[in-house]
Parts: structure tokens; sequence; C-alpha cells
């Protein structure tokens, strides 16, 4: 036995017992006549009592793998930061395991190392206690979710990961095949069309806890490899889907953090859209977005005409509202594609900033009663033809402001359920494009528009949206073949088309297809909630960074020429860019 206890576990009923620990060195105080070093292992730290003789005889230095055997008894002043400060241990023996050189940065908690410096040593930056605790709730989360699961009737089963390719919204990882040169496997983005034809199979209830991969752009809650808690059921309606990961959640979120989640909104859409502008509203603040097109329609202001006006009002903040500050709204709502916002300050009974000479009197002041503004709110403005992108720039600046103004409270949650997605949109040049994949069910009142105008066509998807931030994506599946046929050929899929990319599953739609639906929750999006990090990279064991490269591993990297060679490959040099 190489330990008795755990760095983390000893107390004062352990007192005169002998006990053996083991660990590493967190720190060393040598104090000349006596010396205490912190030993460290996952779960907690422990105070050792080491007589200089036997420090001498065995220096220790920070990370230092060890080994020591002593008797528990109560400290003389207690350490009431830890579980174990009432003791420490008097050493007796002292057994070095390795010897550590100098680490790059502290192993601590606050430490002010870069990520990169920390990406590239992994290993080190892993032993520090909260990176413990996020591997921890990774941990829980898969736990917990099986047991959920298997409560509720679900069975685990297991898809392939070298799959055929299939367009899903994103550029597949390809892995050449050796076997059938210049052939490819595509890394699975989702097991999107295995987990329905486990339905078609009579699996009825199926899960696994998928590894999925997309070559896209990285951002601070995307990785290129991911894992998503996946789920299909058969014979089921929305409301079937809705109330599991409704359930799921809420027993995760009570486990992990002891959390009691409220009851899960349903919103529309274009609701999301048009009051929050976006689609996954933070709903934790108010600001809520508010057309205000016949306030200000007929104002005099040319730049309004025949434009959709909208607004949200900040409460409080115009007197510090400068110039600076209105200035960085702009340059954000210019993201959207928007030719900017505009600002009004509520002083006195009256509005002023720099429009307020181009608007008539009597627009500003229907404008100010319909939104009940107070002294000293700000209001700000955006006018487009189209709403929804009007609505988007309002959006990302009422975040902008709740972070600001600190409403984005991390004690505060409240999910809710975005429904009704649009199917369809038409492109610039007329065609119809897609919303979702070509399998996803519409509502049955919306058939209808199939004939006269699809872009009416609301579908059965739903997304699981906390605190500003999606956790799951899924919908309901057509199993009607006549409805198949109608959305290929809006899309435009020709026989052959639909054969290349999805035939061996639309042979399966011939062979009795049930009701069926599902979702994929993301793993990694529903730790960093769990673990109040906004970064991905810190609930993943060993992430890729922001250019899709691991520093620790330095991967990705170039193979032996053979290696390529056999696969039937040549590799081609890209030139260099000059300026």
């Amino acid at each position: 036995m190489l330990r008795t206890h755990t760095c983390g576990e000893l107390s004062l009923k352990e007192t005169g017992k002998e006990v053996l620990l083991t660990g590493w060195v967190n720190t060393v105080r040598n104090l000349g006549s006596l010396c205490f070093v912190d030993l460290r292992d996952k779960y907690g730290i422990t105070q050792l009592n080491i007589a200089p003789e036997l420090y001498h005889q065995n220096p220790l230095k920070s990370e230092y793998c060890i080994q020591i055997k002593g008797i528990v008894q109560k400290r003389e002043v207690a350490n009431k930061e830890l579980p174990t400060g009432d003791i420490e241990v008097k050493v007796s023996e002292i057994t070095i395991y390795s010897k550590s050189e100098l680490t790059p940065f502290e192993i601590k908690d606050d430490t002010t190392a870069s990520e990169d410096l920390r990406l590239e040593y992994r290993y080190l930056d892993l032993r520090r206690p909260k990176m413990q605790r996020y591997l921890e709730v990774r941990n829980l989360i898969n736990r917990y979710t099986r047991e959920y699961l298997y409560e509720n009737g679900f069975t685990e089963i297991d898809t392939p990961t070298l799959i055929k390719s299939t367009p899903e919204g994103a550029r597949d990882y390809l892995v050449p095949s050796r076997i059938y040169p210049g052939s490819f496997y595509a890394l699975p983005q989702s097991p999107q069309l295995y987990k329905q034809l486990l339905m078609i199979a009579g699996a009825d209830r199926y899960f696994q806890l998928a590894h999925c991969y997309r070559d896209e752009d990285q951002r601070a809650d995307r990785q290129p490899e991911f894992m998503q808690i996946d789920c299909e059921m058969s014979f089921v309606e929305r409301e079937d889907v809705l109330t599991i990961i409704e359930g799921l959640v809420k027993y995760l979120f009570k486990k992990i953090r002891n959390v009691e989640l409220p009851d899960f909104l349903r919103m529309d859409y274009f609701d999301a859209i048009y009051h929050y502008g976006s689609d996954k509203p933070d709903l934790r603040y108010d600001m809520k977005i508010q057309e205000v097109t016949d306030c200000l329609k007929d104002c005099g202001f040319v730049a309004y005409e025949g434009k959709s006006i909208n607004c949200f009002v900040v409460p409080a903040v115009a007197k510090d509202t400068t110039r600076k500050i209105i200035d960085n709204d702009n340059l954000l709502a210019k993201k959207y594609k928007v030719f900017g916002v505009s600002h009004l300050k509520f002083f006195n009974g009256k509005f002023e900033g720099n429009i307020v000479k181009n608007i008539k009197a009597e627009c500003l002041d229907a404008l100010a009663n319909r939104l009940a503004v107070k002294e000293d709110d700000l209001v700000i403005l955006c006018a487009d033809a189209k709403k929804e992108k009007a609505c988007l720039a309002l959006g990302a600046l009422r975040v902008a402001y709740a972070k600001k103004l600190g409403l984005d409270r991390k004690d505060v949650f409240k999910p809710v359920f975005i429904i009704n997605w649009p199917l369809f949109e038409r492109e610039d040049d007329g065609h119809i494009e897609s919303l979702s994949n070509p399998f996803t069910r519409p509502l049955d009142e919306d058939l209808k528009y199939f004939d006269s105008d699809p872009t009416k066509i609301r579908s059965t998807s739903y997304d699981t949206v906390l605190n500003g931030v999606e956790l799951s994506s899924g919908a309901l599946r057509i199993h009607d073949s006549q409805i198949q046929e109608k959305v290929f050929s809006l899309l435009g899929l020709t026989e052959e088309d639909i054969h290349n990319r999805f035939g061996f599953f639309v042979k399966a739609l011939k062979y009795g297809v049930p009701p069926e639906g599902g979702f994929g929750i993301g793993i990694e999006r529903l730790a960093m909630e769990l673990c109040d990090t906004d970064n991905v990279r810190d609930v993943v064991a060993f992430p890729k960074n922001l250019k899709a490269y691991e520093p620790m591993s330095q991967c990705p990297s170039r193979v032996p020429d053979a290696d390529v060679e056999i696969l039937g490959l040549k590799v081609v040099e890209k030139e260099e860019e000059h300026e």
C-alpha cells in the first residue's frame, strides 16, 4: 500500500494515527528549526511538519513527487481556509519517487501564465486544483447523464466514427483510405443519420456520449473535436422530447451544482429575434427590443424613411454615455451590416442627442410615452429595411450593456426552448436554401405553404438556451416520404444528388419510418456553465488552441513521405504569400 489516505480527508478524528500520504510538493517553508511542506494531490492539501535533520537528508522542492509516513497531530494554529486545516502530519519517513525541474509557471489557481504556455505544458496546468475540479465536472456530467437516461428507458449504442461524408453544415475532417485509394472516410460532425437509422431499426430510445468533429474556425466556445449527449426517440411529439431535455438538464444542475433550475420557457424563434436580437437570448435581464416604426415613420428624419425602426432602453446610464462609448456602439452594430445606431438621452422630461433636431417634437413625445422612459435613461435606436438585421445589431449591444452593468449575474439561471425555427430561406438569387438538415420535419399547420411561399414554413426544431448560451439543438424528423420528396424538390436536388449524398439513408426511408425526434447537448458548453467559465478550453483535458493546434504534442504535424504515399496521396506545398 502506497497511501492510507488522500491529502484532502484527514481531520482531528485521525489524531494519533500513523498514515501514509502521497502527492506533489506544493510549497516548502524552511524556517531552520522547523520545516513545513504542503503536500498536494487531486483531493486537497495536507501540511507536513518535518524535523530539520530529516528534511536535510531529503531536501524537497516544488513538484517533487513523494510519499511520507507520519503521525497525525493537531496544528498549533488552524488554517480555516483548508478542509484539513486543523491537523498536520509529523513526518517520520520520506520517499522521493521523482524530482522535478523548475516548472515554467506556478501550479496554483491564480497563475499569470499565458494560455499558450499552459497548453504547451498541459500536464502541469491540469495539476492546478481548479483544473482538477473541471475534469471532475466532466466526469459527473457523463455519470449522471447515463444515470438519468437509463432511468428513462434509453439504451446506450455506439455509432461509427469512420463514416460516409454527407453535407451537415460544416466542413468534414476527411480520413484517406489505404485499401480504397482516392476514397475517404469522414469523421462525424454528429451521429445524425445513424441515430435516425437506429429508430428505423426499432431501437426506440437511443443515446450515446458521442465524439464529433467539425473543421471550422475556432472561438472561445468551440473546439474542432467535441462531445455531445446524443439522443433520439421514436413515437414522440415535440413536447415529449423537450420534457426529456428539461429533465436531464435540471438533473445535472441539481446533482453537480445543487442548483434548482426553474421550468424552461418556450419562445418562438421570431419573438427571440425581434425582442432580444438573438436566437439564444439571455433572459436574466430585461431591456427588451421594441419596434417603434409607428412612432417615427413620419418623424421627418430621412435616414428612417421606409425602414423598420427598433430600439431598447438602457436605464440610468445616459449621463455616463460618452462620445467614445457611442462610437464603440456603432462599431459593434456595423458588424451586423447596418448603417449604425442612434442614441437618445432623456433628461428633464425630454430627449437629447444628435438626431433630435431632425425629428418632430410630437414624434419624440410619442416615443417617450411608448417606452415609458425615466430620467437618465438611454435609448438606442437602429433602422434598417430588414427588421431582423436591426434587431440583431441591437441584440449585440443589449448583451454588451448588460455585461458592462453587471446584469448577467452568475447566480441567476433562465432556461428557455427556442421553437418554431424557419425551415427555409430564400437567397438573393431566388433559390430556396434549407436552414437545417433536409430531414427536419415541418410543422403540420405550415405544410400548406409548400406550393405558395416555402419561407413561411416553420420547422419542429428546438434549441435549449441557458443565460444566452446554446446548450443543445434538435428537431423532429420527417417520416412521410411525400413530404421528404417535396423538401428535396424545393432544394433543387436531383435523383443523382440524392443518391450521391444520402443514398443509403434514403433507401432506409422506404421501410417504415416511425415519428421520431432527438437532440444533441454539447457537453463542453454544458460544462462551461456548470464550471462558471467562458473558455471551452478550460473544460477539455487536452484542447486545441484558436488555430486548431495542440501546442503540447505539436499537432497537426507532418508524417513521413512513405506514410502519405501508401495512401495514394501527394502533398502539394502552398506557395508562401508575399506582401
